[in-house]
């Protein structure tokens, strides 16, 4: 399975995430996410998962291993995606 809408939502900024995210693990995604978003938005996190989240105009989006996920804006392959506090 290569993509799994999670809730309908179009949010612009978590529907570019995903598109990257397509096939690609989290460690992977920084130099991705650097085509989208200002370097100094993106923190990589080890605590108390890995994790990255984006500071955006919306919130902070959050981009964590699915099994670490409640709920999600978007799940692509292993990887969920959604705002801080929703996830």
């Amino acid at each position: 399975m290569k993509y799994v809408k999670v809730n309908a939502v179009a949010d612009k900024d978590i529907q570019k995430i995903a598109k990257i995210t397509v096939g690609k693990k989290l460690v992977d995604l920084r130099p991705l996410l650097e085509t989208i978003f200002k370097k100094k938005a993106i923190d990589f996190v080890f605590s108390p998962v890995a994790h990255f989240r984006i500071k955006t105009s919306k919130g902070i989006i959050v981009i964590v291993n699915k099994k670490y996920a409640d709920k999600a804006e978007k799940i692509v392959d292993e990887i969920a995606i959604g705002y801080e506090g929703k996830i």
